[in-house]
């Protein structure tokens, strides 16, 4: 009795890890499982991008203004890219940089933000160029890298 107790519960043990072992496999065709097509490559996913004015303060994401440095303020910015290794825009920029010529009368601007910095879940422009059309070579020199504010994390 004892001997059939033991061979009962060894084929019970046996037919369900073929159980187990087929619900794994899924279901195959004979000559095995087949996979075509290319493989897909992993892509670092950034989440959400911004741009930041300053410790303390909201990030800020496609902003129609905002204050690039200490001294240089862009307005009425119209992205034509966002979110990728660098957005673009146009815009204005004035600020005290520029005073007292462009105090009343910002000018015109292309505004190029780059320097992805990759945080948990998002990320932040760390560099700005603004290239304005007619400055000096010395006013345009001083837009041509500015540092924007990456919070910590």
């Amino acid at each position: 009795m004892r001997t059939v107790r033991s061979l009962t519960a060894t084929l019970g043990a046996l037919a369900l890890a073929i159980g187990l072992l087929g619900a794994l496999c899924g279901c195959a065709e004979p000559g095995g499982l087949k996979v075509t097509g290319p493989a897909p490559s992993p892509s670092p996913g950034t989440g959400t991008v911004s741009v930041s004015e300053g410790a303390g303060k909201p990030p800020l994401r496609r902003p129609a203004a905002f204050t690039a440095s200490g001294t240089v303020r862009l307005t009425e910015l119209r992205w034509s890219t966002w979110g990728g290794a660098t957005a673009e825009a146009t815009g204005k920029v004035g600020g005290s940089w520029c005073a007292p010529a462009c105090a009343t009368t910002p000018y015109e601007a292309r505004v190029t933000l780059g320097g992805l910095v990759r945080q948990d879940r998002s990320a932040y422009y760390s560099r700005a160029t603004v290239d304005v059309a007619g400055l000096p070579a010395e006013q345009r020199a001083e837009l041509r890298d500015l540092r924007l504010h990456v919070p910590q994390r």
